[in-house]
């Protein structure tokens, strides 16, 4: 169960009773508390008396991509970018008025959004777009109820503003839940790094469709070393394919073995640092105008050259070494000291 909460599995459907015995709360009461610090949630409210049509609302989301419907729940899930939330919907609202963090001249439209703490900022920056032009959509105000400030109203809600507070409580969850022992320390990228991810990937389908299919263009995925806590970004170059050069920190090389006797072609998998590819590679990697996106290109014309440059690197790392994370299992805010 510890390993969950640090490295960011989704528990938001656990109860109360799931963290007695962990050294976190030992009462119900401290229980919420401690369940306050697992996810970000707003609520949706206006001015009519009447719950919001749910339909309607999953029809807009439908159109927009990424959503799937269960019940009274819409999941949205990026399969490029790794960023997930939901948007729930409760037909009976706020069971009172003192439950409810609805202000007293506004109504419930019934609709909730949901995003679990213990996330990658990146998660907000994706998320709260969504939120607002689904607030103007339909004509709704958002409350945001965060623990440590208790109920704020916006009756205009913007993504800017919405992203501050979510970094904002993030963090704080990420730090309250750092200061009990209990818990190890967590994975952790640096914020540039984790943000080049993010918008990396968002591109890298218009990349590919600018590209054609002369040029790879590489997915890039977060992994750490094993024994480490630090979470770096990897890419995969194999010999022979011209491809996109993201930034990254790790390099996937896959070239093919030399054999006296070539029967069968058999490949190997290396890996090395970004810092020797590029150096190795620093007249075959040529810049790729992209917009707001530092990438590089090996052409065509270099393909065969860099082929032969990586194939007679001998000395790399076991690609065993490198663990891929998933992008909810690490954070990217600044830790303490120590950590």
């Amino acid at each position: 169960m510890t390993d969950q909460l640090v490295t960011g599995c989704c528990i938001d459907r656990l109860s109360w009773q799931d963290f007695t015995g962990l050294g976190v709360a030992t009462n119900k009461g401290a229980c919420d508390t401690f369940l306050s610090l697992m996810s970000f949630d707003l609520y949706f409210c206006w001015q009519k008396n009447e719950r919001v049509d749910f339909d309607a609302v999953w029809a807009w989301a439908n159109r927009r991509g990424n959503f799937s419907r269960t019940d009274s729940q819409l999941w949205y899930e990026n399969p490029n970018t790794g960023v997930y939330f939901s948007l729930d919907f409760d037909p009976q609202g706020s069971v009172s008025i003192d439950d409810s963090p609805i202000p007293g001249n506004y109504f419930d439209s019934g609709l909730s959004f949901n995003l679990n703490f213990n996330r990658p900022s990146f998660f907000g920056y994706e998320a709260m777009p969504y939120v607002e032009e689904l607030a103007n959509r339909f004509g709704l105000s958002v409350v945001d109820n965060q623990a440590d400030v208790g109920s704020v109203l916006m009756t205009q809600p913007e993504s800017k503003v919405l992203v501050e507070s979510w970094l904002r409580h993030n963090a704080w969850a990420i730090h309250t839940i750092l200061e009990d022992p209990s818990f190890s320390n967590p994975l952790r990228m640096p914020i540039a790094s984790s943000l080049y991810l993010w918008r990396y990937s968002i591109a890298r389908e218009d990349l590919e469709r600018s590209c054609g299919e002369e040029i790879f263009v590489p997915h890039l995925v977060p992994v750490r070393r094993k024994g480490t806590t630090l979470v770096g970004r990897a890419v995969t170059c194999t010999q022979g394919v011209p491809m996109i050069v993201p930034e990254a920190d790790w390099v996937f090389v896959v070239v093919r073995e030399k054999r006296i006797f070539r029967i069968k072609e058999k490949h190997r998998v290396g890996v090395i640092g970004i810092e020797t590819f590029r150096e190795l590679l620093r007249d075959c990697i040529k810049t790729f105008e992209w917009p707001a996106l530092q990438v590089g290109i090996i052409r065509p014309e270099s393909s065969e050259k860099v082929g032969r440059i990586l194939q007679s690197v001998e000395h790399m790392l076991d690609s065993s070494e490198l663990e891929v994370i998933r992008t909810d299992a690490f954070v990217d805010i600044q830790l303490p000291d120590g950590i």
